[in-house]
């Protein structure tokens, strides 16, 4: 078609014979149209698909000037380009969808570890309250200067007496922050021990109860020297605060499970 189109215009330009003056020999043909501006491709190939750069190329065809067709190494050129640019969109295509996997196996680990967590928060919490039950009828140990003195008369008393030794001294004072018994102990040994307050004469005897205690060392007629002393009572109940285990230590002092210092038989 463009041959036929140039050799129209060849002929009505060089025909000399003829007589009546035809349009295109009055007329000249008019030049060859400028050529178009190249087209670049964006520089994001993801704002432009395949679809969008076939529907570009096939209006540059539909729209090339006859006269000056595009050239076939043009041609080839954007065919390459538009080869990369599939190329391109393939490729953040397969990135994107592997940033997507990435994400939900991020999702589920993060989800998998809180279930994990959970599950050894409930796990450590049930083992700590057979733990805590476990414990009911023994002695429990914990910072203070509390005894408590059953029917019998029996309670324990636990110290620490440190490097000290020599003659124990055991006061015991009543809730009015009066002194109702005072015994003598001997001889004491270094570090914690353990004493019964139903191993000695008191005088009046001391009533069941709750008390508080001093104990102090003193050798060779020195001064007496106070040791430190620790709260020592029969585990009587046990009770959940806020999730956590509560021990009742001789039906007066709550204490928290973690708080235990020791626990006797």
């Amino acid at each position: 078609m463009v041959t036929s189109v140039r050799n129209a215009f060849g002929n009505a330009r060089f025909d000399t014979t003829t007589t009546t003056p035809s349009v295109a020999a009055t007329e000249p043909p008019k030049g060859a149209a400028e050529p178009s501006a190249p087209r670049t491709l964006p520089t994001n190939p993801s704002a432009m698909g395949r679809d969008e750069f076939l529907k570009m190329l096939v209006a540059q065809l539909k729209n090339q000037d006859p006269l000056n067709p595009m050239d076939g190494k043009d041609m080839a050129a954007q065919l390459a380009q538009f080869s990369t640019v599939e190329q391109l969109i393939t490729m953040n295509k397969s990135i994107d969808e592997q940033k997507a996997a990435a994400a939900q196996m991020t999702d589920a680990i993060e989800s998998l570890q809180e279930t994990q967590n959970q599950r050894a928060d409930e796990l450590a919490t049930l083992i700590e309250g057979q733990m805590a039950m476990a414990t009911v009828g023994k002695i429990g140990v914990t910072a203070g200067n509390n005894a408590f003195v059953d029917r019998d008369g029996t309670g324990t008393i636990m110290v620490n007496t440190g490097s000290l030794t020599g003659t124990g001294r055991i006061t015991m004072i009543d809730s009015t922050g009066a002194t109702v018994g005072l015994a003598l102990v001997g001889p004491v040994k270094q570090g914690q021990q353990a004493f019964d307050v139903g191993d000695y004469k008191w005088d009046p005897p001391l009533k069941p109860g709750k008390y508080t205690f001093k104990f102090e060392v003193a050798k060779d007629g020195n001064p007496y020297v106070a040791a430190t002393t620790y709260t020592a009572g029969r585990i009587t109940g046990m009770r959940y605060q806020d999730g956590n285990p509560i021990l009742l230590i001789g039906d007066s002092i709550s204490v928290p499970m973690s708080q235990l210092t020791q626990i006797r038989a």
